[in-house]
């Protein structure tokens, strides 16, 4: 449920968020060094965070987020293990603004989808409210 206090639209039960970037691979985000990890956690946190400023700081009680990743080709891909970095990446950046925090009181749920669109690779994170 939205907090009235922060959000002046009090009957918004789902939004979403586009972000032009997709999350690295879990092989490639492993493999590179920690800094570089910072940096990447960094600039999805920035890009969630000024989004859930322009909404006007929705607050939730309770979410089910779900991430629609569009790459730019139909190449073959381990799908968990672009899962695994979005689901780190988008959690991390969502506790503290939409959600308390993320465990599972507050995030109940994830559910992912693939596609693709040549012109506009992009991870698109809908929040559901679950209240």
């Amino acid at each position: 449920m939205l907090n009235p206090s922060k959000n002046t639209d009090h009957t918004a039960r789902a939004l979403e968020i586009s972000i032009p970037l997709l999350p690295p691979s879990l092989n490639a985000y492993r493999r590179c060094h920690w800094r570089e990890q910072r940096k990447t956690e960094a600039i999805w946190k920035k890009y969630i965070f000024v989004k859930w400023l322009e909404l006007k700081r929705p607050t939730y009680e309770a979410v089910h987020i779900i991430l629609h990743f569009y790459f730019p080709d139909k190449r073959l891909r381990d799908m968990d293990n672009y899962m695994a970095t979005g689901s780190k990446l988008v959690g991390d950046a969502i506790k503290g603004c939409f959600i308390p925090d993320d465990s599972p009181q507050y995030l109940k749920g994830w559910s992912f989808l693939f596609g693709m669109d040549r012109g506009n690779p992009r991870t698109v994170i809908e929040i559901r409210s679950e209240a």
